[in-house]
Formats: structure tokens, sequence, C-alpha cells
């Protein structure tokens, strides 16, 4: 267990590498260099208890003791109930994760994004369009590897 939790520390390490790719991924949005970044999140309670607000990003780690939501996230995001709306590098880890891009992976009961370049490890898992490995009792991807698959699903 010791050895695969350093093992996914790493991968999100090397996935925080390609951030400028993720963020590039959908041109029509707001450029990320003209973003704030800030290096640590706390949120309660999204909106009424975070900081930094949900509107920005965070590249270090953001903790969410209830409910949190960030626009962009790069390397850790452990919490209770995970949301990152655009894209998502690093690792997730909570009862429930929502990405839009998930570059790297994400650890849950209940994982969901809408397009997957890495791991899902849970219970219930769901990608729009997959580019990687899920592991869990119920995959399901609309794009690429089979629509649904109980244990393991890929597609790349």
């Amino acid at each position: 267990m010791k050895k695969m939790f350093r093992t996914m520390i790493v991968a999100a390490a090397a996935a925080c590498s390609c951030a400028a790719c993720a963020a590039d991924s959908d041109h029509s949005r707001e450029d990320a260099s003209t973003r704030p970044w800030f290096p640590l999140g706390l949120s309660i309670i999204s909106p009424p208890v975070q900081l930094p607000s949900p509107g920005h990003s965070v590249f270090g780690a953001m903790v969410n003791l209830g409910y949190g939501q960030m626009t962009d996230l790069c390397a850790l995001d452990i919490g209770v109930v995970n949301n990152v709306t655009r894209s998502m590098v690093g690792l997730e880890v909570a009862p429930v994760n929502f990405a839009g891009t998930c570059i790297g992976v994400q650890v849950g009961a209940f994982n969901f994004s809408e397009r997957l370049c890495g791991v899902q490890l849970g219970a219930f898992n769901m990608t729009g369009d997959l580019h990687g490995l899920q592991l869990g009792l119920i995959n399901i991807s609309s794009g690429g590897g089979a629509l649904v698959f109980p244990i393991l699903n890929f597609g790349f």
C-alpha cells in the first residue's frame, strides 16, 4: 500500500509538468497565464467558506473538509467532495471526485471526469473520453474503451 501511494505521488508530480498542456486543451477559455494561482486552498463548504474562491486555481494542495470547488488544480486535491471544473493535473482523493479534464489519478468511491488521461480507481468510474485506465466495480466511458465494463476498462 505504501509503495502504491508513493507511485501515485510520483505520477501526480510528473503530470504537473503537463499543466500547460491541460490548460491549453480548450483554447476558447481564459489563458492559464493570466489567472491567479494559489499554493494552498481550504474549503469547508464552497462557496461561502472557501479560500481561495471557486473561480481561482490552486498549484499545490487543496483540502476540502466538505465540498470544495476550483477552476484548475495542479498537484493534490484531498477531501470529502472534490470538484475541479476545468482541469485537474495530479492526484485527487475523496469519496466523490469531479473533474473537467483529469490528467493524473482519481481515487474514490465515485469518480467522474469529462476527459481522463490517467487512472480512475473506485467503485464507480465514469468519463466521457478515456485515455488511460479505469479500475472499479462499474466503469463507464463514452469515448475510448468499452462503454460499460466491470473491474477493468482502458482506452488509448
